[in-house]
């Protein structure tokens, strides 16, 4: 009976704990905390997340809300009502937002890039359709959001510019379509900070692509105020140095560093570095043997990988911690397992375990780790 006494006691004062400390309080003299979120959570229907978010954190990004697909599905659909909800729910909460994003090749409809009858769009067409999408999206949110991804995921892991519809439709000059967009994002919303996000950042290579773009668009005369580190991480990669480097670097350049997207994968595969492409969502992977090895935590995570997920959180967050002069927010790409899109890719139906918060929404060691770590 003692023994149960004394659980039932150490499980009150674990959630006290929880309830008075918080990672926004915890790192107000740091940086923001923030959380990506979805429509649920903005609606409330999802109460006990909606609870979390408003509680641990002070700045939100938009999962999927304020892409292309959403916002402009159909060439003569305009769908604004659930980034309003977002950006409603922001203001309404007194909490930083971003708008996610203006110029990306994903999650963008075939028409903004090709005619109807399919054959492509001439590069001053394109350069119209840029222009007038971010009139009408960044214009729509003017004053009512504090900044922008302007442009996400144009540059290579070699440094050069990813050959994408965006950068194919300008005829690979991917100079002239970044300009561009910065130039139009400013325009039309010109009191929001405007930022280049994208992951892999920490890549040297890479890094050294995201940086020289940088300076040509300051060269230029053309204002970019930071750039996000996607952390869509593993175990096992990357390497500190690298991600050192990177935030050093970009600092270097006199822009602000986000560390953005931020979740940790603990699956085969995965957990050793960043995969993308469709060649594993082909049913073959999903095959009994290759489940076993590719899917193993179904009912669970053992407690040796969720001690080695905490030592990882806890490694990241120090790194950050120790450098947060050069940092202005670190970004978590979902509140709880359950919503994460690792679930889903690069192999679909998997059971991954890459945020704070288990999908009982309960916060997890790693949640308990990062807490200590401004004391």
């Amino acid at each position: 009976m003692n023994r149960l006494l004394l659980f039932i006691a150490s499980v009150l004062a674990a959630g006290n704990a929880f309830s008075q400390k918080t990672l926004k309080s915890a790192y107000a003299d740091a940086f923001m905390m923030g959380c990506a979120i979805n429509s649920q959570i903005v609606s409330g229907r999802d109460s006990r997340s909606t609870e979390i978010i408003l509680q641990q954190f002070n700045a939100v990004s938009p999962e999927n809300d304020m892409k292309a697909e959403v916002i402009h599905p159909r060439p003569d659909t305009w769908n604004f009502e659930p980034a309003d909800r977002f950006v409603k729910f922001a203001n309404d909460n007194n909490l930083w937002s971003l708008g996610h994003t203006l110029v990306w090749h994903n999650q963008t409809p075939d028409f903004f890039f090709n005619h109807p009858d399919g054959t492509p769009k001439t590069k001053d067409e394109m350069v119209e359709t840029m222009r007038s999408y971010i009139e009408k999206v960044a214009g729509h949110f003017a004053g009512k959001i504090d900044a922008w991804d302007v442009v996400n995921e144009i540059i290579d892991n070699d440094g050069s510019y990813r050959k994408t519809v965006w950068t194919n439709a300008f005829e690979g000059d991917g100079d002239e379509l970044v300009r561009l967009a910065f130039k139009f994002a400013s325009q039309y919303d010109p009191n929001a900070e405007l930022y280049y996000n994208d992951f892999n950042a920490w890549r040297p290579t890479k890094r050294d692509g995201i940086a020289r773009m940088v300076r040509m668009l300051q060269e230029h005369g053309i204002r970019i105020d930071g750039v996000g580190i996607q952390a869509h991480w593993g175990l096992n990669f990357p390497k500190n140095e690298y991600i050192i480097a990177a935030i050093d670097t970009f600092a270097a350049l006199g822009v602000k560093v986000m560390i953005t997207e931020m979740d940790v994968d603990v699956l085969p595969l995965t957990r050793e570095g960043q995969v993308i492409g469709r060649i594993l969502q082909d049913p073959l992977f999903q095959l009994e043997e290759f489940e076993i090895y590719l899917d193993p935590y179904k009912t669970g995570l053992p407690d040796d990988v969720q001690e080695r997920l905490t030592d990882r959180y806890r490694e990241l967050m120090q790194i950050f911690y120790d450098r947060r002069d050069k940092i202005d927010r670190v970004t978590f790409w979902g509140l709880h397992d359950g919503m994460s899109w690792k679930n889903g890719y690069p192999i679909p139906n998997r059971t991954n375990y890459p945020l704070l918060f288990n999908r009982d929404r309960t916060p997890k060691p790693a949640f308990h780790a990062i807490l200590e770590i401004p004391e």
